[in-house]
């Protein structure tokens, strides 16, 4: 049977909800579909990719039609005005661009099909990018098929049947879309917390940043943050006008219903943050039907709203049997700390004032907390504890195996036992949690599970109550890597860095981020732990003998003897 070959560089495939998937099954990742832009910055012109792909030829036969219909997938221009050119005017008037983008590898093959005026795009698919900008990723190995119909015209062959959205080869897909953070509060309205979108390229950056924020969080993220906004909020029309670096965002007079002062400045602080990331974009106006909304006076409840807030220098960890600090190359003992080598302490946690100290007993069946001036608590108990994490708000967690899965424990910040949390979500039900890390803002929690012999990295919500109790982690988003990790950790507001499991069971550090492909490091002999502080470089490498320090791409000895290195959090 005879079969078209489309160049990857140059192709891009249009695609739709009527997908034939076969072969391995997609995997969400952190990211965002939707509106393809170049540029994280936005709206500016200077900075836009001016795709223009060619039109259908006079007389073009079925085939060249459907690659000339791949090709106009990278024209995002008025709506894919030309892709449109080579659908008839009925499919034309029902055809949705941004449904899905679809990110292929390999070339794309077109096929005839037996019947009459039909055809089979067959894909190797890496990934792809739904309407609301969230991105997945594809296990190797994944494909799809793409039915496609034609019919002839006057004379002129037209796609009168093939599924909404587009498609674009990974070559290009990353000079046509950039990633760009949406952002929302934490439920205690003191964090930022980010929610990686990916849009295309062109006019309208603003609009579609604040259409995307009013539409809401990733699933991931439903219920653990919150907005501003109320539901079901529209822009008054679809445009937010950039003029000399002030973004006009007007509303409909309904967002302002039975709103006080405190919601009206919250949701200008929320449209500040999600729109200075644009490079044309200063400042920004709120307005109802084209007339600027009173903000009142500054409200008293009004708190200041951290963005990726650091966990400063300092790590915590074990030198011989006792917990140390340490920094720029040094140990430093713990003043007022109670003596604790009798538990034979491994897996410390600090908070990021330093004032309380998490740990496991060495058979890590009993997690127990102390600090300067503080008696040793033991406050949990259970089997193959995971190392603790401290959340913002004083909490301390872990993991315990439980049957075929496993039980998380949340200890509250006056460690009695009326408020510890234990939370069983049901879809960790056969998983054993083998790491367990909150978030810098504490709405997300980063989990190593393993489940039917492989292992997992998971990224869910934290839902808690009105006075901050930990309720249930939201159904996960899992961060696609190529080899099985044994460790990861937070090491920014979005990034993970983690150890995974190479040749020969070597372990391979690599950094996991939302908003661009995992990145491996060089590997370093014995190593089999990891801490990430606040940047790119703060990642730090434990082997049996010392602690290295990430510089550039390589590692440099930062010292000898430290067990468990872990910074706050």
């Amino acid at each position: 049977m005879p079969r078209a070959h489309i160049a990857r560089r140059t192709a891009a495939v249009l695609i739709a909800g009527l997908l034939f998937v076969s072969g391995c099954s997609s995997i969400p990742t952190v990211g965002p579909v939707g509106t393809a832009t170049a540029n994280a910055g936005g709206n500016s012109l200077t900075n836009q990719l001016n795709y223009s792909p060619p039109g259908p030829p006079e007389g073009a036969g079925p085939q060249e039609i459907i690659e000339g219909f791949i090709r106009a997938g990278v024209g995002a221009a008025e709506d894919y005005s030309v892709a449109r050119e080579y659908l008839t005017p009925e499919l034309t008037a029902s055809w949705v661009p941004n449904e899905r983008v679809v990110i292929y590898g390999a070339d794309p093959n077109i096929v005839p099909l037996p019947e009459p005026n039909a055809f089979q795009i067959q894909l190797e698919v890496v990934g792809s990018v739904n309407a609301k900008g969230i991105r997945t990723v594809s296990a190797p190995g994944t494909t799809e098929t793409i039915q496609v119909r034609l019919v002839e015209q006057d004379g002129q062959w037209r796609i009168n049947g093939i599924p909404n959205g587009v498609m674009i080869s990974d070559v290009t897909f990353p000079t046509v879309f950039r990633a760009h953070n949406l952002y929302f509060y934490s439920s205690t309205y003191r964090y930022w917390v980010p929610d990686t979108r990916w849009f295309v390229q062109r006019s309208g950056m603003a609009a579609s940043v604040v259409n995307a924020m009013l539409a809401g969080p990733a699933p991931y993220l439903e219920g653990a943050v919150t907005s501003a906004f109320p539901v079901e909020t529209k822009l008054a029309r679809d445009a937010v006008p950039v003029v000399s670096g002030v973004a006009t965002v007007d509303f409909s007079a309904e967002v302002l219903e039975d709103s006080t002062d405190l919601n009206r400045q919250q949701m200008e602080l929320q449209l500040q943050q999600n729109l200075r990331q644009l490079n044309n974009v200063n400042s920004v106006e709120m307005t109802v039907n084209q007339r600027a909304v009173d903000l009142g006076p500054e409200s008293s409840e009004l708190l200041p709203v951290q963005a990726d807030p650091s966990v400063g220098d300092t790590q915590v960890g074990v030198l011989g049997k006792e917990l140390v600090f340490f920094r720029d190359r040094q140990a430093k003992g713990i003043e007022n700390l109670p003596d604790v080598s009798e538990y034979g302490p491994r897996d410390p946690a600090v908070s990021v004032d330093l004032s309380t100290i998490a740990f496991l007993s060495g058979d890590r069946s009993t997690l127990l907390v102390t600090g300067p001036d503080k008696d040793v608590a033991q406050v949990a108990t259970g089997s193959g504890l995971s190392g603790p994490s401290i959340d913002p708000e004083g909490w301390i967690w872990s993991a315990a195996e439980a049957g075929q899965g496993s039980r998380l424990i949340a200890v509250g910040p006056n460690l009695a036992a009326s408020t510890q949390a234990g939370l069983t979500p049901s879809w960790l039900a056969d998983m054993r949690v083998r790491e367990l890390r909150i978030s810098r803002d504490g709405a997300r929690a980063l989990l190593v599970v393993e489940q039917d012999g492989a292992s997992r990295v998971l990224v869910a919500g934290v839902v808690r109550s009105s006075d901050g109790t930990p309720q249930t982690l939201t159904t996960p988003l899992e961060l696609w890597t190529t080899e099985p990790v044994s460790t990861a950790v937070w090491a920014g507001e979005n990034r993970v860095a983690a150890l995974q499991r190479g040749q020969d069971d070597a372990l391979t550090p690599v950094v996991l981020d939302p908003a661009e492909d995992n990145r491996e490091l060089a590997d370093w002999e014995g190593s089999f732990g990891i801490s990430g502080g606040d940047g790119p470089e703060d990642i730090f490498l434990q082997t049996g003998e010392a602690v290295y320090k990430k510089l550039g791409n390589g590692w440099i000895r930062e010292i000898d003897g430290i067990r468990d290195p872990s910074f706050p959090g």
